[in-house]
């Protein structure tokens, strides 16, 4: 049986998502049109059982909530990640009891970074282009209540679309 390639996440919701879809367009996110705005709680992962995936989303979600986030100012993680992201506050405590419910097997990985809530704005990008993003962006700032979590699939072109939207209730 042949793997899905997985990942969980927060979607940003509308029309918050259209607008961080604009600040990715002006600091040239390679990702934009490939994968929505979005906050990851597993990032990809090769799975056998898409239907154990959603089950560990449906575990996870059961006992959460929404959650409030505020996002934004940017950061960056330089100099040992060149990714421009809005910062995340708010909530955290939620965030992060949801983020270890779904990091269950079969999601569960080896991470290659710690675990930092964020929404990227631009990924593999120019030191010069980050600095100029952290300074013309250093007062953005929006709050979102994410209402779902949600299972991504990543597809041809490495564009990844929702396989499930499982809702904090």
């Amino acid at each position: 049986m042949p793997k899905a390639r997985l990942g969980v996440a927060l979607l940003v919701p509308p029309p918050l998502d259209a607008e961080i879809d604009g600040l990715r367009r002006a600091v040239g996110d390679p990702a934009l049109g490939r994968i929505p705005a979005h906050l990851t709680l597993v990032p990809p992962v090769n799975v056998r059982e898409v239907k154990e995936a959603v089950a560990v989303l449906r575990r996870a979600a059961a006992p959460a909530r929404p959650i409030r986030l505020e996002l934004g100012p940017p950061a960056t993680f330089l100099p040992d990640n060149p990714v421009l992201y809005l910062s995340v506050h708010g909530e955290l405590d939620d965030l992060q009891a949801l983020r270890d419910r779904v990091f269950k097997p079969p999601l569960e990985r080896t991470l290659t970074w710690p675990f930092v809530p964020h929404v990227t704005l631009a990924d593999d990008t120019t030191p010069e282009r980050i600095h100029a993003a952290l300074t013309a962006l250093a007062d953005y700032r929006a709050e979102a209540t994410f209402n779902a979590v949600t299972l991504l699939q990543e597809g041809p072109g490495r564009v990844w679309t929702p396989l499930a939207d499982v809702p904090l209730t």
